[in-house]
């Protein structure tokens, strides 16, 4: 296992390397002339630096004065010691923005993907064992709404009910603004209550998938013949589920967690622009409407980084839940 680690690790380097390459190539292609209206955009905001400052600042970490294979190296050379450049956006370096906003997208991600395993997982095996019963005929029609809805329609209908009808919530924002008038668990409870609509949305939207998942994957495991036979032993039917047959439904369940990992730590892009949560996807989103090289080129790196290492990760827990896999 330690040796298919490393491996993998090694693997992913490289390929991380071609698609920052490839990033970095999209990003040369753009005509100089944006470059240099932008900055001098930039330039004349407020507190900014001057253009000739931002040229040069382009010119050192892109290495736009040089040709592709050598402005590249450049990049790369500053990136591994984690200089991204200066934010055109935000007027700061690229990690320092980072750092302050990755944690809002965390907690909203890790709390949603909780709650979604939590509840589509249960529902998902209830429905397979009440195969053909009005029970399982209730979560299929529910399964297959919460695929059915588009995020940013069901966030828009969830805003118009709970925010606009009845008052409970607000629209947009992560804190209210009187929030740093009240008590600490005052504080807490307002954001939490900004947390609640995002939050909301992407556990409905995302539990039919699961549950659909799962519920195709239990019947498939509870019809195979060791299932029978520990049914013939006289086991009761709770330890048969829980016991013989979930582990091997997991499976496919930790192919669409590897899947969840970019957007646990790289934001849930539509929903922090719909509820304008202050988190990395909104964050990028400004950065990339703005033309803010520097932190739109160092999203797109940290997206495919993200990517890689959740495939690595469900790779690995397929031979925790499978030993069939550990063997071969």
């Amino acid at each position: 296992m330690r040796k298919y680690i490393i491996k993998r690790l090694l693997i992913s380097v490289l390929i991380l390397f071609f698609v920052s390459f490839l990033i970095y190539l999209l990003i040369r292609m753009m005509p100089m002339s944006f470059v240099e209206r932008l900055a001098m955009q930039k330039s004349q905001q407020p507190g900014a630096k001057s253009y000739a400052e931002w040229m040069a600042q382009l010119n050192s970490v892109y290495g736009l004065g040089d040709n592709v294979f050598l402005g590249f190296g450049k990049w790369l050379f500053n990136a591994v010691q984690g200089n991204f450049g200066d934010s055109w956006q935000y007027n700061m370096p690229v990690l320092e923005k980072f750092n302050q906003v990755i944690g809002d997208s965390m907690w909203l991600g890790a709390v949603s993907i909780v709650l979604e395993f939590s509840i589509a997982i249960p529902i998902g095996i209830l429905a397979a064992r009440k195969q053909n019963t009005i029970t399982d005929y209730i979560i299929t029609v529910v399964a297959l709404i919460g695929i059915s809805l588009p995020e940013f329609f069901f966030a828009t209908m969830v805003k118009l009910a709970f925010a606009v009808k009845l008052n409970w919530f607000e629209l947009y924002g992560k804190v209210s603004r009187s929030h740093y008038m009240m008590s600490y668990w005052g504080q807490v409870l307002d954001i939490a209550s900004h947390y609640f609509l995002p939050i909301l949305t992407i556990t409905i939207v995302s539990i039919g998938g699961m549950m659909r998942y799962t519920r195709t994957n239990m019947l498939e495991v509870l019809s195979c013949d060791y299932i029978r036979t520990a049914r013939a032993k006289g086991l009761p039917e709770h330890t048969v589920v829980n016991r013989h047959a979930f582990r091997n439904t997991l499976i496919p369940i930790v192919t669409i967690f590897g899947g969840m990992l970019p957007g646990l730590f790289s934001g849930f892009f539509i929903i922090e622009i719909l509820f304008q949560i202050p988190g990395i996807g909104f964050t990028s989103y400004q950065a990339i409407m703005q033309g803010d090289i520097p932190f739109s080129m160092f999203y797109m790196v940290f997206m495919s980084a993200l990517t890689l290492v959740g495939t690595l990760l469900a790779d690995i827990l397929y031979a925790v839940v499978d030993p069939r896999v550990r063997i071969s």
